[in-house]
């Protein structure tokens, strides 16, 4: 009986001993954090549904992309506009009237989608953008022509990538529908400028402005944005979970060896 119940208390201990080094080998209960950029540079919860406007997408808020969106369109129409009178040939013009009427129409879809989530956006191109439209409007001919197609394309580019994240984050069903066709638009016209032979390995360069501007641009992507890895469910390098699991394992290492005394002081 003795030896019976000996056994008994050992299948038990080790039962219990295993149990949470199993969880640990699968990852359960580890959270995985999403390896989005944000505006910030920094990757942000994922949203839960029915958190309309404040929900996030991914690290992307559906209120920061229509401003996006909207933001894009107050400097990006008048630049398409422009062209149709100061390009070089026919063909840009043609790219940039199309680009005017398609952002026009996309803006439009922006503004009613934030009325329903009662957002407000902007209505003035900062003063970045500003200095981009300055620039244009100073230049003609052929020079207007390699500035036209490669600040666009770099604004367009940046505009596809805050889509490609609301697209894959949003909780808003409408939001999501209107980044896939945000995408498509975008991608269409950053072939057709791409078509032209003028994208150039060398930028457009920067407008004067002032210095002290902090307010962000959709413009050119200068840099590649900050991308926090997902959350590693391995106990490599002395995570927490691998110290949480070595402190049950012990103090369950214990309670075996004082129950297995017990059991023969019996």
């Amino acid at each position: 009986m003795e030896g019976e119940r000996l056994g008994r208390v050992v299948a038990v201990t080790l039962l219990a001993l295993l149990t949470p080094l199993a969880f640990a080998a699968i990852g359960l209960g580890t959270p995985v954090a999403s390896g989005l950029p944000s505006s910030s540079g920094s990757a942000s919860p994922a949203a839960q549904p029915g958190d309309d406007a404040e929900a996030t997408t991914g690290p992307v808020t559906d209120e920061a992309f229509l401003t996006t969106v909207r933001q894009a369109s107050l400097w990006a129409i008048p630049a398409g506009q422009f062209a149709e009178e100061q390009a070089d040939n026919a063909e840009l013009q043609d790219i940039g009237r199309g680009l005017a009427e398609d952002l026009t129409t996309l803006d439009d879809e922006a503004g009613a989608i934030a009325t329903r989530l009662e957002l407000t956006l902007p209505d003035q191109a900062n003063e970045e953008q500003q200095g981009w439209l300055d620039q244009l409007g100073g230049l003609s001919g052929a020079d207007y022509d390699l500035a036209f197609v490669n600040r666009l394309r770099g604004a367009l580019g940046e505009l596809f990538l805050v889509a490609a994240h609301t697209r894959a984050g949003s909780w808003d069903d409408e939001v999501r529908a209107f980044a896939s066709l945000v995408n498509d638009v975008v991608d269409r016209h950053m072939t057709d400028l791409e078509n032209t032979g003028l994208v150039t390995d060398n930028a457009p360069p920067e407008p004067t402005r002032d210095a002290s501007t902090t307010e962000p641009a959709v413009g050119p992507a200068t840099s590649t944005p900050e991308v926090t890895p997902v959350a590693s469910t391995s106990t490599a390098g002395g995570g927490i979970s691998f110290w949480l699991v070595a402190l049950v394992c012990l103090a369950e290492a214990g309670l075996t060896v004082g129950l297995v005394r017990y059991a023969r002081s019996r």
